[in-house]
């Protein structure tokens, strides 16, 4: 098992393009696998600069599960929506 931080920055004007990018990114990357372990929204910074206002931790079952998500012919039709959908996103995988 592998696990994989998301974070996101929304653009408020773009709520059409993010749920037709939910609407498809979620059913093709819950085909690799993928589990949602944690998912939160940013309540109260504290200190330090961080932006992202949604976070996600995801489960799969190996990086190779994860990188075919992400190259997917399908999920890559969808990026214009995610492009549209959120002015910044990280993906990173995590190791103990």
């Amino acid at each position: 098992m592998v696990h994989v931080l998301v974070t996101l920055t929304p653009n408020p004007h773009a709520s059409e393009a993010a749920e037709n990018y939910k609407k498809r990114a979620v059913a093709i990357r819950d085909e690799y696998g993928a589990e949602v372990v944690l998912r939160m929204h940013t309540k109260e910074r504290l200190l330090g600069s961080f932006e992202e206002e949604s976070i996600r931790i995801l489960k799969f079952p190996s990086v190779e599960h994860v990188r075919g998500w992400l190259t997917d012919p399908r999920y890559l039709e969808v990026l214009p929506f995610r492009d549209q959908a959120y002015r910044k996103v990280t993906i990173t995988v995590l190791e103990d």
